[in-house]
C-alpha cells in the first residue's frame, strides 16, 4: 500500500548523542543537587544521589517490563520521600527535573541530514510525526524545538506525555487516529527492534530500522524481530519510500 505517513523515533534516529552517558548522568544529578542548595533546601546530598539513581534505574526496569512510563519526576518524588526531604523540595520538583536534564539536553544534536530530509518529505505531502520513549515530556519538547524539528512533526509525542511506551500499540493508534490513516499506509522509522520495529508490527505498520547508531541490545532480537527495511542514514528514507 502507498505510504502516506511516517512516524519517527527521536534519539539515534533524528538526533545523535555526542557525550559519555555516565558522565552526563552524573553531571545532571550534581547540577540538581546544586540547584536545591541554591534554593536553601536542606538535604542529605549523598543519600539523595544514591536513592535517586536507584529510583531511576528501577523506574526504567518497570517501564520496560510494563510499557507504562515511569517519569523522572516520579523517580525524584520517590527519592525525596525516602530521604525525608522537607516540603519545599517537593514544590521545586519540576524545576529540579529540568536542571537534571540540562547536561543531557546539550549532548543531543540533530543528524546533519535530519532537517533536510523532513523538509523534503513534508514537501512531498507525507504526514510526519514523532513518537519517543522518554521519561520527561518537556525534555523531548525542548529538544524538538532546539533542533528545529517542530515545523515538520505533528504530533510530537513522548511516552512520558502519554503514559505508555513503545512497543505498545496505543501510542501508534493515537497518531493513526489523528491522521485518519490506516496502519498499512504509515511506516515507523527508528533504531530499536524491540520498541520501534516491534511497535510498528504490533500496530499493523511497516517498520524501517535506521542502523547508524543502533543500540547493542538489538542483537538480542535480531532473529525474532525483522524490520521491513533497513537504512544507514535518514537521508536514504525518501528513496526507500518511493519503492513502496
Amino acid at each position: 500500500m502507498t505510504v502516506h505517513g511516517v512516524i519517527f523515533d527521536l534519539g539515534s534516529t533524528l538526533m545523535a548523542f555526542d557525550a559519555d552517558w555516565e558522565d552526563v548522568e552524573g553531571r545532571g544529578v550534581a547540577d540538581m543537587l546544586a540547584f536545591f542548595k541554591r534554593k536553601r533546601v536542606k538535604l542529605d546530598e549523598a543519600a539523595l544521589t544514591e536513592t535517586f539513581i536507584a529510583e531511576r534505574r528501577a523506574g526504567r526496569e518497570v517501564a520496560y517490563r510494563t510499557q507504562r512510563e515511569v517519569t523522572c519526576t516520579d523517580s525524584l518524588r520517590a527519592a525525596l520521600e525516602k530521604v525525608g526531604a522537607p516540603p519545599e523540595a517537593f514544590s521545586l520538583e519540576a524545576e529540579a527535573v529540568r536542571v537534571c536534564f540540562g547536561p543531557e539536553e546539550t549532548a543531543w544534536n540533530a543528524y546533519p541530514d535530519a532537517v533536510a530530509t523532513l523538509k523534503r518529505l513534508h514537501a512531498q505531502g507525507y504526514r510526519l510525526g514523532l513518537l519517543s520513549n522518554a521519561s520527561d515530556d518537556l525534555f523531548i519538547q525542548r529538544l524538538v524545538n532546539r533542533l528545529g524539528l517542530r515545523p515538520w512533526l505533528s504530533p510530537a509525542f513522548s511516552s512520558a506525555g502519554l503514559g505508555v511506551r513503545k512497543p505498545s500499540r496505543e501510542p501508534f493508534d493515537l497518531i493513526l487516529a489523528r491522521w485518519n490513516l490506516p496502519p498499512e499506509s504509515v511506516i515507523m522509522v527508528g533504531d530499536t527492534l524491540n520498541a520501534d520495529i516491534l511497535g510498528a508490527h504490533n500496530t499493523g505498520m511497516r517498520g524501517v530500522l535506521i542502523t547508524a547508531d543502533e543500540p547493542p541490545w538489538n542483537d538480542d532480537d535480531r532473529e525474532s524481530i525483522k524490520p521491513d527495511a533497513s537504512i544507514a542514514t535518514i537521508s536514504e528514507l525518501p528513496g526507500l519510500i518511493k519503492t513502496w
